[in-house]
């Protein structure tokens, strides 16, 4: 078979082009794994910073066993000390602490302690049973997820923030905003409420 010069040049230039884009598709395709790769150990970072505590703490006390100098990551254990930390921070800092307590709960499977933390007018008016909202927060909240807080307002002892959760494995349609309504009587004396979804 005899192909003229632009039959040829057309027939070289197509295979060019599809070893071109098998390339393509194979770099994006590595790209799109690298990215979830590092999502995925991003995520498991910021949802286990208590675990990586724990085990400093662990290595802290193991290591102190065979040197003379003893050093100790001390974290809050009594209300005192709870109430001194959480005295020293922002209203930002301290409404993120309090939803953390509140979904740490919920991660860890404990909900009646969650379930305490709830506003008792609140409470009475949508979930009147522990049953109820446990059900709500299994139908609700994905297995893995992270929260991504947006804004925080005030009015006198009343705090509304606003967060995103975020389904760990799901696509950006899974994720849902929330407002979180914390009532902050005393540090470390705060209630619950948030817009149910």
């Amino acid at each position: 078979m005899i192909l003229n010069n632009e039959e040829g040049a057309d027939l070289i230039m197509g295979r060019i082009q599809s070893k071109m884009n098998k390339i393509d598709i194979t770099l994006i395709c590595i790209v799109i794994l690298l990215i979830i790769v590092n999502f995925i150990l991003y995520a498991k970072i910021i949802d286990k910073p208590e675990q990586t505590q724990q085990s400093k703490s662990n290595y802290s006390q193991s290591h102190n066993t065979q040197s003379l100098q003893t050093e100790e990551v001390k974290v809050a254990q009594t209300n005192e000390e709870i109430q001194k930390k959480l005295s020293e921070l922002g209203e930002r800092d301290r409404m993120e602490y309090y939803c953390g307590e509140y979904f740490k709960h919920l991660e860890k499977k404990e909900y009646e302690e969650a379930y305490n933390l709830l506003y008792s007018e609140f409470k009475q008016n949508y979930f009147p049973s522990l049953e109820d909202y446990e059900e709500y927060v299994k139908k609700t909240y994905p297995s893995n997820w992270a929260l991504k807080y947006e804004d925080i307002t005030r009015q006198g002892n009343i705090y509304v923030l606003k967060l995103t959760v975020i389904d760990m494995f799901g696509s950006k349609e899974d994720e849902k905003s929330q407002r979180i309504v914390v009532r902050e009587d005393n540090y470390n004396n705060f209630v619950i409420s948030f817009q149910v979804i």
